[in-house]
């Protein structure tokens, strides 16, 4: 546990250090969610109206897509730092520190997110709250606070398929950023941050069900829409968090697998 605590207060380090030191990328973070979702709404205004979407989907299409731009940001920026982690450390120079430290590989990668758990809760209050009560007036600060607690969730629940995939493919292959390159924005878009997943065709439906952070921005989408049922919620985050313990075993696995193949072959210097 205690070295646990000392990972977790090293990478706060690294991470809020680094945002402090470029104040510029702080407020590229709390611009993002509203800069995508203005470049997705020009091309779907092109392409349709607005009057369409919100019959179809049951809420207004900017609304819409500034939730699911922050959930899409949140959750990319846990799953980015886990999966090219490996390939960070090794240009760095640190992998050699990493692989020689007598704590294990899974409990390095599961101290990584936390920082940026906590990020991602500043980030949603300044980022969806002004939008929300816009829309929503008062009761958007209740609706962001779900949609912030919801978006930690579905980050937490993805660590564990997130690190045996990416270290799982560093295993088989080595620190080749083009595995991850193709995998990466196919798993976020299955998890349906755009398209809602009961609008989705079956098999993709199916295939998206396999991944835990899409149950969660299922239950997100429904309370944004107002199709949020007790026992919808509750089976959508019951899912995620029994995936999330499946897929424990394969992180632990992965992670093992990748920590011994580096300690036998040794790392770049």
């Amino acid at each position: 546990m205690g070295s646990l605590v000392d990972l977790v207060r090293a990478e706060m380090m690294l991470v809020y250090a680094d945002l402090f030191r470029r104040k510029s990328v702080i407020a590229v973070y709390l611009a993002w969610p509203y800069m995508t979702t203005a470049f997705i709404l020009m091309i779907g205004y092109a392409a349709g109206s607005p009057q369409a979407f919100a019959e179809r989907v049951g809420v207004e299409a900017p609304l819409f897509m500034v939730v699911g731009s922050y959930l899409l940001f949140s959750t990319m920026a846990v799953v980015d730092d886990i999966m090219w982690r490996p390939i960070y450390d090794e240009s760095s120079g640190t992998l050699p520190y990493i692989v020689s430290s007598p704590t294990k590989a899974a409990v390095h990668y599961i101290s990584m997110p936390i920082p940026r758990f906590l990020f991602a809760l500043v980030l949603g209050a300044a980022a969806l709250l002004p939008l929300l009560i816009v829309y929503r007036g008062i009761e958007g600060v209740l609706l962001g606070a779900v949609v912030v607690l919801l978006s930690v969730a579905s980050a937490i629940v993805f660590v564990p398929l997130a690190t045996a995939l990416g270290l799982g493919l560093y295993t088989l292959g080595g620190e080749s950023w083009r595995a991850i390159g193709f995998l990466r924005p196919l798993l976020l878009m299955l998890m349906g941050v755009y398209y809602p997943r009961w609008l989705m065709s079956f098999p993709l439906y199916v295939v998206s069900s396999l991944l835990p952070p899409a149950h969660c921005v299922e239950v997100v989408q429904r309370v944004v829409t107002g199709l949020a049922e007790a026992r919808a919620v509750t089976v959508s985050l019951s899912l995620a968090l029994a995936l999330a313990v499946v897929y424990g075993p394969g992180m632990l696995r992965a992670s093992r697998a990748w920590e011994l193949k580096k300690l036998r072959e040794g790392v770049k210097t």
